[in-house]
C-alpha cells in the first residue's frame, strides 16, 4: 500500500482526522473530483489531495503550491516546516507505508501521483459519488500522525 500525507484538523485520543467539508478535513469536495452527469465518481479525474512526504510538503510550501495556513504553526516553531502558520489543531497525517506510487491505498481507493510531490486519492473504479465519499471517510481510523516521518 502506498504512503501519502495530508494535513487535516484533528480530534480524539489518539488523534484522528475530522470528517467534514472543506480543505482541512477528511473529505472530498465536488471541485476536487466533480461527479459525472450520472452522479458517479470517475477515476483519473482528481480526488483527495495528498503529498508524498513531510519533505514533499516542505517543497510544495516553498514553491507556493501549498498554503502555509494549512500546516500547523508548531512545525515552523520546531524548524520542520518553515513558514507554516496554520492552527495547531491541524496534524499532518500519514496513510499507508509503501512508496509514493500509483496503487491501491485503501478499499475502493487508489493513490495517483501527478506532479511535484502531489497526488490524489481517487476511486479505484467508476462508482456512485456517495460511495466514493464514504470510502474516503472510512479511512479515518487508518490515518496516523506523520509529523515525525520523513
Amino acid at each position: 500500500m502506498p504512503k501519502a500525507f495530508r494535513p487535516m484538523k484533528s480530534n480524539g485520543n489518539p488523534l484522528l482526522p475530522i470528517v467534514g467539508d472543506g480543505a482541512k478535513y477528511l473529505s472530498v469536495r465536488n471541485k476536487d473530483l466533480p461527479p459525472d452527469s450520472d452522479g458517479n465518481a470517475v477515476p483519473d479525474q482528481g480526488g483527495l489531495s495528498v503529498v508524498s512526504s513531510m519533505h514533499g510538503l516542505r517543497i510544495r510550501m516553498q514553491r507556493g503550491k501549498f498554503p502555509p495556513t494549512m500546516v500547523p504553526r508548531r512545525l515552523a516553531d520546531q524548524g520542520i516546516l518553515p513558514g507554516a502558520i496554520g492552527t495547531n489543531d491541524i496534524v499532518v497525517f500519514a496513510l499507508g507505508n509503501g512508496a509514493f506510487e500509483e496503487g491501491l491505498i485503501a478499499e475502493n481507493l487508489k493513490l495517483v501521483p501527478d506532479v511535484d510531490h502531489h497526488g490524489t486519492i481517487q476511486p479505484d473504479r467508476l462508482m456512485p459519488y456517495e460511495q466514493y465519499r464514504t470510502a474516503i471517510h472510512e479511512t479515518r481510523s487508518l490515518w496516523r500522525d506523520g509529523e515525525k516521518d520523513e
